[in-house]
């Protein structure tokens, strides 16, 4: 491959030809960071035990496609199949130049169909034109239609004798589990920082550029494992340093690529870990006037946040930063003034203005909205925080300063504080205020049903209970006056009372002591006899004739405490008042059903 300017033998100029592809390797020893998959396809090569199905998965620009097409040639090259293709012989130079036709290479996401896929498994049936396999490559195969991947699974289980499949995505998850079955799954992984600073120092010095440390490190460093990507950057870098020679350094790469730089994202991080959202706003306006992509600086700062976290969690020589020298020094000083919660709220709100960034048009604005929501994250107490002041008494109820919401108050009057309110963290905590003792019993259970309005099972009980007190002993009681089980078995539970206890205790605005009585069960009547019932009513001629119509019966009698004292003591005026129109006799005092 020539570069522009180069001529060919009939002395015509040849097209230039970009780095990701001019370098492209053509063995498998060229290829940097993926060495377990690259040994497991040299062993099958070696022993002649090559499957008839890949399935070749990685995030973007690792090699997929590029180990495809060696593969191709791995097993068509005349001293093969070889782990080694010599790169000379005819099937390999056709390869190379894409001019082989037994080697098909397709996008599946353009091809996604069923039509596609049976035009796919017609061409597989026919014997090969001059290559020993048909080496078929489907890039982005998780593109493909359901319907197209159930077409293509009887082919990819038995395909025709000497037909290879190559099947590339990025984005596992998606191929439907029988196809995966099929295949032989490798999993290519991200390059290394390291690899990719070897690999781009190899293509610069075949370039005759010789670039500083510190830029190969940088381009590494931010295209997340990726050779196209990092192979992308440093073409886009190459006319420069081709004419500023040695006065081509990091702060000119900077400035090509408006990227932050380490040292500004690390200033602007330390000003949001101490919660200066003002810093984080200049950032930004810095920024759009030097024409920055506000996602990559979003990223950068990301980044930032999560070597910090990584070093208060693993340690100050981690070997999970990939940063070194006075860099490192800085981000191990920030890690020790900050909190993993405090560094997780940061992340959380930087990683939703980066996808924000990505679907929203006004840029800036989310940038600026991101930047100052870290800030706040920053600033917000962590859990430890809260518990420590809660015990020393710091959320008692009055009048915290810094903005804190007011305590919310018993209906009733006295104005005892219900929940805790807190306070903010930088403001001292205020001594509790004391809480005025309730004026009588009317009073104090007024204040026990408001503490109560939360719990609605638990009011409703209290509610039908007399309270008598407090006394000149502080002794209170609490009587039941009802019969339903319901409420008589919530009384009964230990768990309840010591709510209901503690309710009491907190209205009184003093030390009480409540005493709560639930009456016993009714007794029986005598040994063989039904209980007698509560409501003596029989029902009417005219409502025995419609229950014996409908086949209706009375089902419940009130107790004393449900039963209407305005309802007819008897006769048809009581049914009139009590029949539901379902068949069914209603218990006094009940009202209609829905």
């Amino acid at each position: 491959m020539a570069q522009q300017g180069e001529h060919d033998d009939a002395g015509e100029e040849r097209p230039y030809q970009v780095v990701a592809r001019r370098f492209r390797p053509h063995t498998f020893a060229e290829m940097v960071g993926q060495d377990d998959v690259l040994h497991s396809l040299r062993s099958a090569l070696s022993q002649h035990r090559v499957p008839h199905a890949f399935l070749f998965s990685g995030s973007r620009g690792v090699g997929k496609t590029t180990s495809a097409r060696i593969l191709a040639r791995c097993l068509n090259c005349e001293q093969g199949p070889t782990p080694e293709p010599c790169g000379e012989c005819a099937a390999c130079r056709s390869i190379l130049d894409g001019s082989n036709p037994d080697v098909l290479e397709l996008d599946a996401a353009s091809n996604n169909g069923v039509a596609e896929v049976r035009q796919l498994r017609e061409s597989v049936g026919f014997a090969t034109m001059q290559s020993r396999y048909r080496v078929v490559i489907l890039d982005e195969v998780h593109m493909l239609s359901k319907s197209a991947f159930n077409a293509f699974l009887k082919t990819l289980e038995e395909p025709p004798p000497n037909v290879v499949f190559v099947l590339a995505t990025t984005e596992l998850h998606k191929v439907p589990d029988t196809i995966r079955s099929r295949c032989q799954v490798l999993l290519f992984r991200r390059v290394g920082e390291t690899d990719l600073v070897r690999r781009l120092r190899t293509i610069a010095d075949k370039e005759g550029l010789a670039l500083p440390d510190d830029v190969l490190n940088e381009i590494a460093q931010s295209v997340q494992g990726g050779v196209r990507d990092a192979e992308t950057a440093l073409e886009r870098i190459l006319p420069l340093a081709r004419e500023l020679g040695d006065k081509f350094d990091l702060e000119a790469y900077r400035a090509l690529t408006a990227r932050v730089g380490s040292d500004a994202v690390v200033d602007v991080v330390a000003g949001l870990l101490q919660g200066d959202a003002r810093k984080g706003l200049h950032f930004a306006q810095d920024l759009e006037q030097r024409g920055a992509d506000e996602r990559e600086a979003l990223g950068e700062i990301v980044d930032a946040l999560r070597w910090l976290m990584l070093l208060k969690i693993d340690g100050d020589d981690s070997g999970l930063v990939p940063v070194s020298g006075q860099l490192r020094e800085r981000m191990v000083a920030l890690a020790k003034t900050a909190e993993p919660p405090q560094l997780d709220a940061m992340l959380g709100a930087g990683l939703l203005g980066r996808d924000r960034l990505r679907r929203l048009e006004d840029r800036g604005a989310v940038f600026e909205v991101a930047l100052v929501r870290m800030a706040q994250a920053a600033a917000l107490p962590t859990l430890a925080n809260l518990l420590a002041e809660a015990r020393a008494g710091g959320f008692a109820g009055g009048g915290g300063g810094g903005g804190a919401p007011a305590p919310r108050q018993a209906a009733g009057g006295g104005g005892a504080p219900l929940r805790p309110s807190h306070a903010a963290p930088a403001a001292p905590a205020a001594p509790p205020r004391p809480v005025a003792p309730a004026a009588n019993a009317n009073d104090l259970k007024a204040r026990v049903l408001a503490h109560l309005n939360d719990r609605k099972l638990l009011q409703a009980t209290a509610e039908l209970c007399r309270v008598e007190g407090p006394d000149d002993k502080g002794r209170v009681v609490v009587t039941l006056e009802t019969e339903r089980k319901m409420h008589r078995d919530r009384l009964n539970s230990q768990t309840v009372r010591t709510e209901l206890i503690q309710a009491f205790i907190t209205a009184a605005g003093r030390e009480i002591t409540v005493d709560i009585r639930v009456p016993d069960e009714p007794a029986a009547g005598t040994p063989g006899q039904p209980k007698p019932p509560l409501f003596k009513a029989e029902p009417g001629p005219r409502t025995q004739g419609v229950m014996k119509r409908f086949g209706g019966r009375v089902v419940q009698v009130d107790p004393p405490d449900r039963i209407k004292k305005d309802a007819p003591p008897a006769g048809d005026a009581a049914d009139d008042a009590n029949y539901d129109g379902g068949g069914e006799m209603l218990d006094p005092g009940e009202p209609p059903s829905d």
